[in-house]
C-alpha cells in the first residue's frame, strides 16, 4: 500500500482526478477530506466499486465528494475494500455524476454569499436549523463557514436559506458588500426576541410579553442592548412563568442551544 498522490483539491478538480486514476485502470483508495470530514473512494482495475462519508453510502456519497472545491486527497494504491456499492460501469457512473454536477455551479456560487436579516413586525417561530443559520449569520459567516461551524451539512443550509428566503425573512448578498460587525460586540439578534416572545407564549399565553419586559427591566438593561452574557439568567427567570416542570426543561434546553450559535 504506496501513497502515489496527494495534494489539495484546490489544485486539482476531483472528476479530473477520478478520470486520471480510472483510464490508469488502478486499485486503490482516493481518501477525501476537509476539517474533521473524511470520505473515501475505492477503485478495483479502474472501475469505482465504494464510495463513504459520514453515515452515506454509494452514489449519495460519491455525488457529495466530487463537490468538495476544499481539503486534501491522497491516493492509496492497492488498497482495496470488499464492499461493492456500485453495479453500473463506471463510465456510466461519471456520466451520471457529471451531469447533476452541472446543476451544482450555481450552488457553489452561494457558499460565499451571507445572509442579511429583513425587519418583519409580525411573530415568527423558527425551527432549531433555522435558529442556528439565523443567529450565525449575524457573524457574517459565508455560507459555507456556516455549514462548518454549525456541522451542519451544506446543502441542508441551503434549504435553510431557501425557506426563510420565501418567507422574506433575509437576503442573500456577497460578503465584501457587508458592514464588519463593531470589535467585540455581540450582537443579539432581533428575531431572538420574536422567537423568545412566540415560544413564551405558546406556553404561558398573552403575558408572555409582559414577562418578558420585566425581566428585563428587572436586570437593569434594555432590550435594544442587552448583554449577550446576561440572556441564560433572562431564559432562566421568565421560564419560572411555566408551570409544569417537563415543558420548562424543553424550553430552557431549545433557547440555551439556540443560544449556543449566537
Amino acid at each position: 500500500m504506496v501513497e502515489i498522490l496527494k495534494g489539495y483539491l484546490s489544485q486539482i478538480n476531483i472528476m479530473d482526478l477520478l478520470a486520471l486514476l480510472t483510464n490508469a485502470k488502478h486499485s486503490g483508495r482516493l481518501s477525501l477530506g476537509i476539517d474533521e470530514e473524511e470520505g473515501s473512494i475505492f477503485l478495483d482495475r479502474g472501475e469505482i466499486c465504494a464510495a463513504n462519508i459520514g453515515e452515506q453510502k454509494g452514489y449519495d456519497a460519491l455525488l457529495k465528494l466530487t463537490t468538495l472545491t476544499e481539503g486534501r486527497f491522497s491516493f492509496q494504491d492497492k488498497l482495496t475494500t470488499p464492499e461493492r456499492h456500485f453495479r453500473e460501469s463506471t463510465k456510466t457512473i461519471l456520466e451520471k455524476v457529471n451531469t447533476e454536477l452541472q446543476t451544482f455551479v450555481p450552488v457553489r456560487a452561494l457558499q460565499n454569499k451571507v445572509l442579511s436579516l429583513i425587519p418583519r413586525d409580525e411573530e415568527i417561530t423558527l425551527q432549531p436549523p433555522e435558529w442556528i443559520v439565523v443567529a450565525l449569520s449575524q457573524k457574517q459567516l459565508s455560507l459555507s463557514e456556516i455549514a462548518k461551524e454549525a456541522r451542519i451539512d451544506i446543502n441542508k443550509v441551503f434549504n435553510v436559506v431557501n425557506k426563510l428566503e420565501n418567507q422574506g425573512l433575509v437576503r442573500l448578498q456577497d460578503k465584501e458588500k457587508t458592514v464588519p460587525e463593531e470589535k467585540g460586540k455581540r450582537y443579539i439578534p432581533p428575531l431572538f426576541w420574536k422567537t423568545l416572545k412566540t415560544e413564551m407564549a405558546a406556553l404561558i399565553g398573552p403575558i408572555a410579553e409582559t414577562v418578558i419586559e420585566d425581566e428585563i427591566e428587572d436586570l437593569g438593561e434594555i432590550k435594544e442592548n442587552f448583554p449577550y452574557d446576561k440572556i441564560p439568567i433572562l431564559i432562566e427567570r421568565v421560564s419560572e412563568e411555566i408551570d409544569n416542570s417537563d415543558k420548562k426543561t424543553a424550553f430552557q434546553k431549545k433557547t440555551l442551544e439556540i443560544l449556543k450559535h449566537i
